[in-house]
């Protein structure tokens, strides 16, 4: 997405006045009048690929920014998935104040120095008494089984339902390991493992693709990405 110096200044008006209000809130602002927007289920180079809308009985459930790193690991030359762990936090109310307002926030996580993050996290938990940590990500050990697991107790043990490539304008990533967006998932809850969610989407990504071609590293390699994901919830 491309931000015009009107539309930046909207949404920092806008920003102004959530924070504003005579009873600020930092976290856990009301979802009810936000939904994904159309475009981001279809496949922006083959319109007949897309993800499921989510089902008539769903509610959306949460909101959250996963910022950490998608693994790999170079076996004969391919670069092959060893899953992905991610910090979740608290964006709903960066919802409140305008989509695109979220989206800065997405893009401009991906570019941060993680301990920088976490230091500017922390002092503004203590200013405004606010937790903007709402959870972890990773993945179960067959690399096969994201894993969500959230600070009130809930969590999704989910299996890929769906996959589209990437936004078009999505952040490639911060340097050096600017290969590329992540692609767009749906995913869906495993049967018989104690799931409170029924979907997670991962949308609006930002980095975390491996490099094109042939990979030459040893080990494994962490690649820095981040993520909005929408949590839904069967009612």
């Amino acid at each position: 997405m491309r931000f015009t110096l009107a539309s930046v200044a909207t949404i920092l008006v806008g920003a102004v006045a959530v924070l504003a209000a005579p009873t600020p809130k930092y976290t856990g602002c009301s979802l009810s009048s936000v939904q994904i927007p159309k475009e981001a289920f279809v496949d922006p180079t083959n319109s007949s690929n897309t993800l499921a809308y989510p089902a008539a009985n769903e509610k959306l459930a949460k909101i959250v920014l996963g910022y950490g790193s998608q693994n790999y690991s170079c076996v004969n030359g391919v670069a092959t998935s060893n899953g992905a762990v991610a910090t979740l936090y608290d964006l709903s109310c960066a919802f409140a104040v305008s989509p695109e307002w979220a989206d800065v926030v997405t893009r401009g996580a991906v570019q941060m120095d993680p301990t920088a993050q976490f230091a500017g996290l922390q002092m503004l938990k203590n200013m405004l008494n606010a937790q903007f940590i709402s959870g972890v990500h990773y993945f179960k050990g067959d690399f096969a089984t994201p894993t969500f697991e959230f600070t009130d107790k809930t969590k999704l043990i989910s299996g890929l339902a769906g996959k589209i490539p990437a936004l078009p304008g999505s952040d490639t990533g911060k340097r050096p390991d600017n290969f590329g967006a992540v692609p767009s998932l749906r995913l869906v809850a495993k049967q018989g493992m104690g799931s409170t969610y029924s979907t997670i989407y991962r949308l609006h990504t930002a980095g975390g693709s491996p490099p094109l071609g042939k990979c030459l590293w040893q080990g494994q390699r962490q690649i820095p990405y981040a993520a909005q994901y929408w949590v839904y919830k069967s009612t």
